[in-house]
């Protein structure tokens, strides 16, 4: 809608408050902190650990199967990167592990 001589622009300030405000609301109605969401429930936890793991594991043998294909090394590669995508995943099911024990032990402290 375009503005008439008769209409003035809304003010900065009200506008800078408004906008704090609905960020502060649209954050707590979230349920996110720093803007990662986090499982509240056990089966939560569970499934995130499980996807983890799975996610590097997939990740890895799609490399390396990848790899063989374009250096005709059957099956070197895929076995290497399978490896290394099961490190990674069991790495990152371990950081989870203990991102969920730091939040466990936050809750006892409030």
């Amino acid at each position: 809608m375009p503005m008439t001589e008769g209409d003035s622009p809304p003010e900065r300030k009200n506008f800078a408050e408004r906008l704090q405000a609905l960020r502060s609301e649209v954050k707590r109605d979230d349920g996110r902190n720093g803007g990662r969401s986090r499982p509240q429930t056990p089966a939560g936890w569970a499934f995130r650990l499980s996807v983890e793991l799975v996610a590097g594991l997939v990740v890895g043998g799609i490399i390396g199967w990848a790899l063989d294909r374009w250096f005709g090394t059957n099956p070197l590669m895929l076995i290497i990167f399978f490896l290394l995508g099961a490190v990674t995943g069991i790495y990152n099911v371990i950081r989870s592990a203990m991102e969920m024990n730091r939040d466990a032990q936050d809750g006892k402290d409030k």
